[in-house]
């Protein structure tokens, strides 16, 4: 996904990386996100989320990525309720 052309041209207008940009498109969508690096480097690129938001147009073109896999998110935990068999 981070190769994507489209996450490319949202990042570089954003002037973050592409990882920023799914980061931020998941936390706009209320999503829990759990980034996971041991880079701080790469730690502190993750913190580095909370200064820009992705406009509508962008939201929609990165929405418009699903590829329909499998188990990519899980039930909103509010909602679900587990039913031990």
């Amino acid at each position: 996904m981070l190769d994507d052309l489209t996450i490319i041209r949202i990042a570089e207008e954003a002037g973050k990386t592409p990882a920023q940009v799914v980061l931020r498109w998941h936390i706009q969508r209320g999503d829990i996100v759990f980034p996971k690096s041991v880079t701080p480097s790469r730690m502190k690129e993750n913190f580095e989320l909370f200064d820009f938001e992705l406009n509508p147009a962008d939201m929609d073109a990165v929405t418009a990525l699903d590829r329909g896999e499998d188990d990519r998110t899980r039930p909103n935990p509010d909602t679900f309720a587990y039913i031990p068999s």
